[in-house]
């Protein structure tokens, strides 16, 4: 099939445009110390300045005052803070699962926290997807189960996910493709792609994510099956199918950006 490019160079340009979108100007800037770290809505910051004794709200913005702390501190700091704001009903769909906490501006991380914390105060995540090909070119895709909190029934990459604290892209990668999937990395030739970014307002806070594309193609007569239950089904489809979905914004918006990283590679 030949690629229209200009088509999808207008599609990516629209939904570029839909992932970058600044946080209202009455939320607050989030800070560990002296380094940025989120933004935060005005009753979040005002909880935590209130309850969390490492906590002090000025004009300059949330500051979770850490000099002299030690990395295990910093971390044992906004665990306290998480809590305190999973037992006021503030964020969701705790998760047990830490992922690292950067300066904005990038560098080595800081900290930890609980994923669920993460949009609740701004805080930047990297992730990992991987656009799946059949070797004819069709695209394996995976419809969101109905009960996810976040894009319920929106259709996705058949491998993405977080990347947890700890954790390179590669073994991130390898545990989203077999929980997912039911694919064996290592079986698999995986290559880099391109790099999404998003920052959008999202219904639980502020989404600051970094994506990782990588592509991969199956073997011939591979039957991807899922293994966590978040599946809700997996199909194989043409790619004009794809992109027609895509146009009609039945894909999550970071795997419509994904899937057009690798699309536009190969027009």
């Amino acid at each position: 099939m030949r690629l229209d490019r200009a088509r999808l160079q207008a599609l990516q340009r629209r939904l570029l445009a839909r992932a970058d979108v600044p946080p209202p100007q009455t939320w607050v800037p989030v800070r560990l110390s002296a380094h940025a770290i989120g933004v935060t809505r005005p009753e979040i910051a005002r909880f935590l300045a209130a309850r969390e004794p490492r906590c002090t709200l000025t004009e300059h913005g949330l500051e979770f005052v850490a000099e002299g702390l030690s990395f295990r501190d910093r971390c044992a700091l906004l665990a306290d803070a998480a809590f305190r704001l999973r037992d006021e009903g503030l964020l969701a769909g705790w998760r047990d699962e830490q992922l690292d906490v950067r300066p904005l501006s990038g560098g080595a991380p800081l900290a930890t926290i609980e994923r669920a914390a993460c949009r609740p105060l701004g805080i930047a995540t990297h992730a990992v997807h991987m656009n799946a090909f059949a070797p004819d070119g069709a695209l394996f895709v995976a419809r969101r189960a109905d009960d996810k909190p976040i894009d319920p029934g929106l259709w996705d990459n058949l491998v993405g996910g977080m990347v947890a604290a700890g954790e390179t892209e590669l073994d991130a990668l390898a545990r989203e493709a077999k929980e997912e999937a039911g694919l064996d990395l290592a079986t698999l030739a995986p290559t880099r792609g391109g790099f999404v970014r998003e920052r959008r307002p999202v219904r639980e806070g502020y989404l600051v994510e970094s994506v990782q594309v990588f592509d991969a193609v199956l073997p011939a007569g591979c039957e991807p099956r899922n293994e966590d239950g978040e599946v809700a089904a997996i199909e194989l489809r043409d790619v004009a199918d794809v992109i027609a979905a895509i146009e009609r914004d039945e894909f999550t918006l970071e795997a419509a950006l994904v899937t057009l990283d690798a699309l536009l590679r190969r027009a």
